[in-house]
């Protein structure tokens, strides 16, 4: 059973996690880590969780972000949550198709966060046919 937020975030014990861009309300949410955890460099990090909160801060981040992330284990992007801000999962679900990844997954992350995870498409994977709101 899951002890922590980031265990819920299936952020396993002893894991290496990078917390890129968050501010410290958000950074809090992803606190205590699991046992044995702890907090690495994007390049070096079995678990990486990225905070936008806009559209814009949204695609630099992928931009950036996702090509170093191809074989990391767990990647979360959060976001406001019930339209306190300009995205949603659908927004953030589509703009990672745009980059060659495929939301997987949408938790609470706590507060007024969410989180969605994301991994690489698969070869076989076509993200016109993976849009939302088509």
């Amino acid at each position: 059973m899951a002890d922590t937020v980031a265990e819920h975030l299936q952020v396993k014990k002893g894991e290496k996690i990078a917390i890129v861009g968050a501010t410290p309300e958000q950074r809090a949410l992803l606190l205590p880590l699991p046992e044995g955890s702890a907090l690495a460099s994007v390049a070096d990090a079995d678990a990486v969780f990225a905070f936008a909160t806009s559209l814009e801060q949204l695609h630099r981040d992928l931009d950036e972000l996702l090509p170093q992330l191809e074989k990391t284990r767990v990647v979360w992007f959060g976001y406001l949550k019930g339209g306190k801000g300009e995205l949603n999962r659908d927004i953030i679900a589509n703009a990672a198709l745009e980059h060659g990844w495929r939301a997987i997954g949408n938790r609470p992350l706590g507060g007024d966060w969410s989180g969605i995870r994301m991994r690489p498409l698969r070869a076989d994977e076509d993200a016109a046919q993976l849009r939302l709101g088509k």
